[in-house]
């Protein structure tokens, strides 16, 4: 009946009906009893623990979303300025059950919903069917239910903003969704746990924020290249799977860091401290490849050690001339001497210079076993190149150029040293590079020490070479006058061969040994004589006739062994 606009209903004894269900044709309706009785409109009913939602007309709405104005508003814990609903077929909104602590969806036009015991539809970040309100309530939080206007569960990859309270910054960052709703997250003793997506490797940590560049994936140490992972940049975040990648080193001052509690004193902290980029590699397990020389794609590329030995450049690819130490067994390169070896300290390898400093760490670093010291070469531009080279190369290196023998056999862990000794008697290789005179000398002398079992060849064991310098073989010369009252001073060095129990040769500007050779002139106007390939003489003078009641008239009066050969 209808009173004063008013619609009510009485019963048979004509009392107004009140908190009841009454229907008319294919309607519900609500008698109100905080109305008197009269029908309720645009109003949410609460009945036997069941929540209703009757429009302007009164009628009971069904299978479909209500809302209604969140009177509880709160900027920080309920920003919502509405409040939703979903009416079933029933009319009965979806509830969660009372002090339930598990989240329960339901699945409306194809999306998926929570609601909680009073029927509002859960949003933001929720766990165990109740919303996470504190500011870092997401970092435990299992799902994702959008802002308060959307609420469907979200899956696969989402970007969040949030407050990180260990970077004390509000940030958006990247997380991933299972298909069921939950988040992924870190669930092992190690900083990350890596999930394979889409055929690619994400690392995400506790609080299941994906990480991205470089991030320590373990509680270990920072200085070591193992315990590193990197993953892109923050809007990838893959990881870097077994391959190249140019990056500047991890520090807590770079923005190339997953968090910044990292610290300073990372595997790389040097190139860091510069921001250098450097070229390195990952291996399946996306680990930084460090201290070894490693083949890859057929190619060897040379990484540098952890700690000092790598001057605190762990992991980066080696390239260019340099003087490493190397065990040859196993390929693993355990200390990096010079990095980048220029013209004058090659020369001063060469002369063996006591006071260069390249020299002092060459001759002072120990050895032992299947250890050596020699010179490598990974390419003149890190860049383009980087591969070791092997066999017979030229090396250009401050517009002078060098020709280097580098040993082109065995496995990662044998190639590429610099050979020492002579290649089929025609030239001679110290730590790789071939003995030539300067152009100014014409000629240089070279001593060479035999090796096990007298071995000379580039590839014997312990094969030595020394450039023997001019005023060395003048030392102690012997006097003469010729047959022109001149005063020939000369050195017998088919004697001092003997002595030394050391071969002597001489080589010219391109580094040819010399053969045959009589009265070969130097820069320093002396002479040479050489016997198949055998330093025999070194004379000021090249008129040896001696003067009245002399009897000697040629070289080979001079030396004490004229016949001795040094090879072909």
């Amino acid at each position: 009946m209808e009173e004063d606009g008013t619609w009510y209903f009485y019963d048979s004894d004509g009392n107004r009906v009140e908190d009841a269900w009454k229907k008319s044709g294919d309607n519900w309706y609500w008698l109100d009893s905080e109305e008197g009785g009269a029908m309720a409109v645009d109003k949410l009913v609460e009945d036997d623990n069941d929540t209703y939602y009757v429009d302007s007309n009164g009628v009971m709405v069904r299978n479909t979303w209500v809302k209604v104005v969140n009177e509880d508003q709160d900027e920080d814990d309920d920003p919502a300025e509405y409040n939703y609903y979903y009416m079933q077929s029933n009319g009965k909104a979806y509830k969660a059950p009372d002090n339930s602590t598990t989240t329960r969806f339901r699945t409306i036009d194809g999306k998926r919903y929570a609601f909680d015991d009073e029927g509002k539809m859960l949003y933001g970040w929720v766990s165990n069917g109740e919303r996470e309100t504190d500011e870092d309530g997401w970092t435990n939080a299992t799902y994702y239910l959008g802002s308060w206007d959307d609420g469907a569960m979200k899956t696969g990859w989402q970007k969040i903003y949030v407050h990180d309270d260990k970077e004390d910054d509000d940030l958006e960052h990247w997380f991933h969704f299972k298909s069921n709703g939950k988040k992924r997250y870190n669930d092992t003793t190690n900083d990350i746990k890596e999930e394979k997506i889409n055929g690619r490797r994400y690392g995400f940590d506790d609080r299941g924020v994906m990480t991205f560049e470089w991030t320590l994936a373990t509680t270990a140490s920072t200085a070591s290249t193992s315990n590193w992972r990197y993953f892109n940049n923050v809007d990838d975040g893959a990881r870097v799977t077994k391959g190249w990648f140019k990056v500047v080193a991890p520090h807590e001052d770079n923005d190339n860091v997953f968090t910044s509690s990292y610290g300073s004193t990372t595997f790389a902290y040097k190139d860091a401290d510069e921001e250098n980029e450097r070229w390195y590699y990952s291996d399946g397990d996306g680990k930084v490849v460090s201290g070894q020389i490693k083949k890859i794609k057929g190619k060897y590329y040379g990484f540098r050690p952890e700690g000092a030995a790598g001057d605190y450049k762990a992991g980066a690819m080696l390239s260019g001339l340099v003087l490493i130490k190397v065990d040859t067994a196993t390929g693993e390169i355990l200390e990096v001497l010079d990095d980048g070896v220029d013209s004058d300290e090659l020369d001063d390898l060469m002369g063996e210079d006591a006071g260069s400093t390249i020299w002092q760490k060459y001759s002072t670093t120990p050895v032992s076993g299947s250890q050596v010291v020699s010179l490598y070469y990974f390419g003149s531009d890190e860049d383009a190149d980087g591969a070791m080279k092997t066999g017979a190369t030229t090396v250009t290196l401050d517009g002078s150029t060098y020709h280097f023998m580098f040993n082109k056999t065995g496995g990662a862990e044998g190639k590429g040293r610099g050979l020492t000794g002579i290649d089929d008697y025609k030239y001679i290789y110290k730590l790789g590079c071939r003995i030539k005179a300067d152009s100014d000398d014409k000629y240089q002398a070279v001593k060479v020490t035999p090796g096990v079992n007298g071995a000379l060849d580039i590839h014997g064991a312990n094969v030595w070479v020394e450039k023997v310098k001019s005023q060395d073989l003048k030392t102690g010369a012997t006097t003469f006058k010729n047959n022109d009252n001149e005063t020939v001073s000369y050195k017998d060095i088919s004697a001092l061969q003997a002595s030394e129990r050391k071969l002597y040769y001489l080589v010219n500007t391109s580094g040819n040994i010399q053969k045959t050779k009589s009265a070969a002139k130097d820069g320093d106007d002396w002479y040479f004589y050489v016997y198949k390939s055998a330093l025999k003489l070194y004379a000021n003078d090249k008129n040896l006739k001696e003067k009245v009641p002399g009897t000697r008239a040629k070289w080979e009066d001079y030396v004490s062994d004229s016949t001795t050969e040094n090879g072909k």
